[in-house]
């Protein structure tokens, strides 16, 4: 009787720790964007890399809402979202960039009664509703300002400045909310945001003979991109300091004052984390990125004659 007792005591204990093993923090992470968008891409990298597998079990969902753009798409995909989460349960949601914001939190948030932490939102999250007490992130700022001051003290007779993009919700929001920062630093913008890559060319041959410096800041939701035939075309009508703040618009730029986009992936890792361990999200406060790097494309420096050796940073070559 006592073989048996202890057999059953041991069987329970091996059960009890084996369900304790086997529950790992459900975690969904949305994905605005599609595989190969390079920014999007190293965020989910090291979202991923950071989360180890015994202990967070994480499925991830894209938006597709550059290459799917119209509402019916992006509304259609979100009910995909909504199903998963209602098949997976996931103990928190985890988001990157404003469509995933826009279109799955602020109008569900209050009805998934789950942690939500965000990363990707450009410059302010002011423009969405939700309760701070179950959403928190990380903001992304660009080193824009740096870049526009260095610019101009370089350039000093800039007056006018192009800003060629995609014709996205995210850029949309930024000429909204950068059209002060422009003007304060001097520079009359003038935006282009476009649909297609012919429109983009158009755009970037105008701006050349117009204004006095260009600003790319992404390409995704362009339709029909040819990176090759890009940079060609840059190449071979150059003739303004062109810059940007994201790493993979460099072979179209001069300079780059560039985000470091892993860091944004990491820092939500570490915050679910936090959150899986105990911490509530109010005791989270929202922050922004920190992190950048400084670059020059030195086949179209040497194109337009631009020089960094009065700069008391070292650029790296790109």
């Amino acid at each position: 009787m006592r073989s048996f007792a202890y057999s059953v005591l041991v069987v329970m204990g091996f059960s009890l720790l084996f369900s304790c093993k086997s529950h790992r923090y459900r975690v969904l992470y949305v994905n605005s964007y599609h595989c190969g968008y390079p920014p999007s891409d190293e965020v989910m990298e090291a979202l991923k890399s950071n989360l180890p597998a015994d202990s967070f079990d994480v499925k991830i969902r894209l938006l597709n809402s550059k290459r799917q753009s119209s509402n019916d798409s992006i509304m259609a995909n979100t009910d995909s979202v909504l199903k998963m989460i209602r098949d997976f349960q996931p103990d928190l949601l985890a988001i990157s960039d404003d469509n995933a914001m826009k279109y799955l939190v602020e109008p569900y948030a209050d009805q998934l009664k789950i942690p939500v932490v965000f990363c990707g939102i450009n410059w302010s999250a002011g423009q969405y509703r939700f309760s701070k007490s179950q959403v928190t992130g990380m903001l992304e700022v660009l080193p824009l300002k740096t870049a526009i001051v260095t610019l101009k003290e370089i350039y000093p007779q800039s007056k006018t400045l192009a800003v060629i993009s995609e014709n996205s919700l995210s850029e949309k929001n930024n000429t909204a909310l950068l059209d002060t920062l422009y003007r304060n630093a001097g520079l009359l913008p003038e935006y282009y945001l476009v649909d297609s890559f012919a429109g983009w060319k158009k755009a970037f041959s105008e701006a050349s003979a117009k204004c006095d410096l260009i600003y790319l800041p992404t390409n995704g939701a362009i339709k029909g991109w040819n990176d090759e035939e890009a940079k060609k075309f840059v190449l071979a009508g150059i003739a303004k300091p062109v810059f940007t703040c994201d790493e993979f618009m460099m072979p179209y730029a001069v300079v780059g004052f560039t985000k470091i986009a892993v860091e944004q992936g990491q820092w939500v890792a570490q915050t679910i984390k936090q959150i899986a361990g105990g911490k509530q999200v109010i005791q989270i406060p929202q922050t922004r990125n920190v992190k950048s790097k400084f670059l020059i494309n030195h086949r179209l420096a040497e194109k337009i004659g631009f020089r960094s050796d009065n700069k008391c940073f070292e650029m790296q070559k790109y």
